[in-house]
């Protein structure tokens, strides 16, 4: 790097950080008929239920409140909490009865039988039973959206065997289906057929989708008392809920939309604010830890900071620029100061997410990257191609990396445009290949607790043209690889499917996985919460987006 590039880098970071800083397992199928020590109480514990205990806590916009719609954080939180599924992910990996309180499957995989529990309540005091799951399901396949990615190549059928019994049958071994299960959040289906009105799926009209864009149909531990669209959404605590609460849990949340550093700050200094989002910027995060009452706590939880890139787009439908790109990226230098904590790729996995294998990835070297521009289609004229690279508005600590690649593109010759997007802006544009920019700034969890989820989200052609894939790869080789992993029950091949798809990836450049995240929060100190209390005494906690933020294992002291 010449001295007088590296000095314009360095003014434009210094000027940006100014800006900143004032802007503010898989495995064979379970063993049948799990213990029932794991099965939730019914009466929960005693606490001081006359005091109000609130826990707002802000988000970036652009999320679904129906659990069928969303895959985002802030959209998933709120149905970890509305909703409950047969079976919960705990914070070590493992997971337990919810709904169901036993299961038994076949020989074959092919065939899972579940009970489900007698006393669960919906939010309007109807009974939950088989039927409401069943529903759940065939809307889940129906609306194709959200989750269902996870159900719709396996579900061949699925059909109630008495009040509380639930058969699913598969069309082929899924490995991973009790790992899945998480994410099938059960509705009320009389409440949703109650409320549905004209539309596209025939006798169920349109689902029900009008009605859950602003009220719940759930049995969780809160439920909806209003939604004020693209401000907040409010829940209170559902008192008839059939499981545990922490003593002095809270008894209300509201989720606030927005992650402006100024106004994240005031809400903490006047004591309206219990949790952040989790993307501010290094510099918010330390003037928040000034403030009186609050901390700062982090966890790995098996996400990741990608930059996707467009495989279908000039100039990165080019392997080797796709590789000058993942050359140009210093990637000791992100973790340790544009995100300080982080933990530099060795994959393009999370490093602790089951089936992750170690693989060859790529220095910082100004000299290779040339090198494999050199070799492009597009070496003859630099000058009239360009990669337009977008980072999303509401996370800014994206521009410092955006700006850095810039700066090292242009030492190359290579021409960088940054652009600014909102995340709902983003999510639309990345929806066509056409207006999908040529590399996206995000960051990614996988959707369950092993490798095949996320190697799924990231790369097969079902999640083309969504936030989590803007690659377009759509490639049958890479599909029938995802494919052949999923349906393999043998815990060692399978990895090996895994292990072989990872390589592959990571030489091709199918986008770069920059770093492994390090959620981190700033939060008040009058709350006890779990997730970062294991972290601290070096436990695991949960990789599924959502299940860290379980409101009702919090305790509000004040």
């Amino acid at each position: 790097m010449s001295k007088s590039i590296a000095a314009r880098l360095l003014t434009v970071l210094a000027c940006l950080l100014l800006l900143l800083t004032t802007a503010c397992g898989g495995g064979a199928p379970p063993a049948a008929n799990p213990p029932a020590a794991n099965t939730p109480q019914a009466d929960p514990p005693a606490a001081d239920d006359s005091a109000e205990r609130v826990v707002r806590m802000t988000h970036a916009g652009g999320y679904a409140v129906d659990p069928h719609l969303g895959t985002d954080s802030a959209g998933t939180m709120l149905s970890v909490n509305l909703y409950d599924s047969l079976v919960f992910p705990e914070l070590d990996g493992s997971v337990s009865p919810c709904l169901a309180t036993e299961w038994t499957v076949s020989a074959d995989g092919l065939t899972w039988d579940f009970t489900l529990r007698e006393d669960v309540k919906f939010h309007d005091g109807a009974d939950l039973t088989a039927s409401d799951v069943v529903y759940s399901m065939n809307r889940i396949l129906a609306l194709g959206q959200g989750y269902s990615y996870l159900f719709s190549g396996y579900i061949q059928s699925v059909e109630a065997t008495g009040d509380y019994g639930v058969r699913f049958t598969l069309g082929k071994p899924f490995a991973p289906f009790l790992r899945i299960l998480p994410r099938l959040y059960v509705l009320n289906e009389d409440l949703v057929r109650a409320n549905q009105t004209a539309g596209s799926y025939g006798d169920n009209g349109d689902y029900g989708l009008a009605y859950l864009a602003e009220h719940d149909a759930g049995s969780g531990a809160y439920f909806i008392e209003e939604v004020r669209v693209q401000d907040r959404v409010t829940m209170k605590r559902f008192d008839e809920y059939f499981g545990e609460f922490a003593n002095n849990a809270p008894t209300s949340a509201e989720v606030i939309t927005g992650t402006e550093a100024a106004t994240v700050r005031t809400l903490m200094t006047n004591k309206q604010l219990e949790i952040s989002d989790q993307w501010q910027t290094s510099e918010a995060y330390e003037a928040l830890a000034r403030l009186d009452g609050v901390t700062l706590g982090s966890f790995a939880s098996g996400q990741m900071l990608f930059v996707m890139l467009n495989t279908k787009k000039a100039p990165t439908d080019d392997v080797h620029v796709r590789r000058a790109l993942a050359h140009l990226i210093d990637y000791a230098q992100v973790c340790e100061s544009l995100f300080p904590g982080f933990e530099p790729p060795d994959s393009p996995l999370p490093a602790d997410l089951p089936g992750h294998t170690l693989t060859p990835v790529y220095e910082f070297s100004l000299e290779k990257a040339r090198e494999e521009l050199a070799q492009s289609a597009y070496a003859s004229d630099l000058g009239a191609v360009t990669v337009d690279l977008a980072w999303i508005a509401e996370v800014p600590d994206e521009e410092k990396l955006s700006l850095l690649i810039q700066a090292n593109a242009s030492q190359i010759g290579l021409k960088v445009n940054v652009i600014k997007v909102p995340w709902s802006a983003y999510v639309e544009q990345v929806g066509q290949v056409d207006t999908t920019p040529n590399a996206g700034i995000c960051f990614m969890a996988s959707d369950y607790d092993e490798a095949g989820s996320l190697l799924y989200q990231r790369y097969h052609s079902d999640t083309a043209g969504t936030w989590q894939q803007i690659e377009w790869l759509e490639d049958p080789a890479i599909d029938a690889k995802i494919d052949e992993a999923l349906t393999t029950i043998d815990q060692e091949a399978r990895y090996a499917v895994y292990a072989d798809l990872q390589n592959e990836i990571m030489d091709q450049v199918y986008g770069i996985s920059v770093a492994n995240q390090i959620q981190k929060y700033a939060y008040s100190d009058s709350l006890v919460w779990p997730a970062m209390d294991a972290a601290a005494a070096g436990k695991p906690v949960s990789t599924l987006l959502g299940y860290n933020l379980v409101l009702r294992t919090f305790e509000v002291n004040k």
